[in-house]
């Protein structure tokens, strides 16, 4: 994989509910030049527990975590935050005026050519649309680290391969994103590396082309093959 300097580096990385472990990975390390980093797994394999542990939100955990603090970090959760009741143009706004990295033309970029204007509100936008105003504000920013979790499942396919090859385009320098999917043949053609895991645990984190010929060409294949290894 892409040498670098590691950006997040997680050691024996382990969240608990009580005496169930949601989440025990031996050893995750993202470099600075590591690209569009997949995270691929099937519902409930530990995908947002991760996230949320890297972003800070889950703070009690075992085993060491060193990235960014919360401010470096663009995350983009699986769930909406942004107010029905605001326009599109205040979200920009109220972004800009909380973020210093926040970047007006890559938010334009975006939002270019779509049917998010600047005067409808939040509340009329339908599912992919919403997606697409959630994800042009995480992606304005300049952060350390991007992390998307499920970012575009409401998102028509035209318009999900426009916005990854946005993403692709234009994320900051030197910068990873963490993209988590458990639809990975839909998005796989952006990811340099992926990362899978099953039931909390990490199974392989490789570069998409070997895991590509592992799998003869559908990473879901590879995914299969090495969980019953």
């Amino acid at each position: 994989m892409h040498g670098g300097n590691y950006v997040l580096h997680a050691h024996e990385l382990s969240v608990k509910y009580g005496s169930y472990e949601a989440l025990h990975l031996d050893s995750l390390k993202i470099t600075d030049t590591a690209g569009v980093v997949g995270l691929f797994g099937p519902n409930g394999a530990g995908k947002t527990t991760l996230l949320r542990t890297i972003v800070g939100d889950i703070e009690k955990h075992g085993g060491a975590l060193e990235g960014p603090g919360r401010a470096k970090i663009a995350y983009l959760p699986d769930s909406p935050f942004l107010y029905g009741w605001l326009k599109v143009k205040q979200c920009e706004q109220l972004f800009a005026s909380r973020h210093p990295d926040f970047r007006a033309d890559i938010f334009d970029a975006f939002l270019d050519g779509s049917k998010v204007k600047p005067d409808l509100k939040v509340g009329e936008l339908s599912k992919g649309m919403n997606e697409r105003l959630h994800l042009a504000l995480i992606m304005s920013r300049s952060p350390q680290l991007y992390v998307l979790d499920e970012p575009l499942g409401g998102v028509d396919p035209i318009g999900r391969d426009q916005l990854l090859q946005l993403i692709q385009q234009l994320k900051a320098p030197n910068t990873p994103v963490l993209f988590s999917t458990h639809l990975i043949n839909n998005v796989q053609h952006i990811f340099n590396e992926v990362v899978l895991i099953d039931s909390g645990r990490l199974v392989a984190h490789r570069d998409i082309h070997f895991l590509r010929e592992f799998g003869e060409g559908d990473l879901e294949a590879a995914y299969k093959k090495l969980v019953q290894q």
